[in-house]
């Protein structure tokens, strides 16, 4: 297996309600699991390939609890990544090249793969306000959480044996859509988060 490592920006959101059931092993929100992620690298590489600055999203399906498997999945890769990028993000997005959580999805619980896409791929989220787009795909707007009286709060979800994140910002998906395919889904107010991820071929290490 090539080595590879990485440290990013990443962004989720999901169909669930806020702090996402599934991260407690309790049943999803609404019995079944529409989510998807996006990692801006900023430093990595995999082998001698360059992965600094790539970015890249994967949006997830799953009919029932995610454990149970039958997903279907599908891996969206910045336009600006060089042909050697593209393969190398290709290897760790579909699980083929290790990296836990990556490897758990792509190789075990998903059945279907649509055919991987090029896109332009935007992450404009700081301290967990701001947006993500994922070319005509997907996009979704990501601000913090708050009380009815407008205290703005700032919940961290620290799994220190997480596949996703280990510390996590919990965030509010303002809005979410996905439009690809059968992927078709349209959200409000739901579950979000921001983390700084470091993964290598072992899994999340950090």
């Amino acid at each position: 297996m090539i080595a590879w490592h990485f440290d990013a920006d990443y962004f989720t959101a999901c169909n669930c309600d806020w702090g996402c059931p599934c991260n407690f092993n309790a049943r999803p929100t609404e019995g079944r699991c529409m989510g998807w992620g996006v990692w801006r690298i900023n430093h990595g590489a995999y082998g001698a390939t360059d992965l600094s600055h790539c970015l890249f999203a994967l949006y997830y399906k799953f009919p029932g609890p995610i454990e149970q498997g039958d997903g279907s999945a599908c891996l969206y890769i910045d336009e600006r990544c060089n042909a050697g990028q593209r393969r190398a993000l290709m290897a760790i997005g579909s699980g083929k090249a290790g990296g836990g959580i990556f490897e758990l999805f792509g190789a075990q619980l998903v059945t279907v793969w649509l055919p991987s896409k090029i896109a332009a791929i935007e992450f404009a989220i700081n301290d967990g306000v701001g947006q993500v787009t994922i070319g005509d795909y997907g996009a979704a707007r990501s601000e913090l959480l708050s009380y009815p009286d407008g205290s703005v709060i700032r919940p961290q979800l620290n799994l220190p044996h997480g596949i996703e994140y280990k510390t996590g910002l919990m965030t509010n998906a303002k809005t979410w859509h996905w439009r690809d395919e059968d992927f078709l889904a349209s959200y409000a107010d739901k579950y979000a988060a921001v983390a700084k991820v470091r993964f290598t071929e072992a899994g999340c290490v950090g």
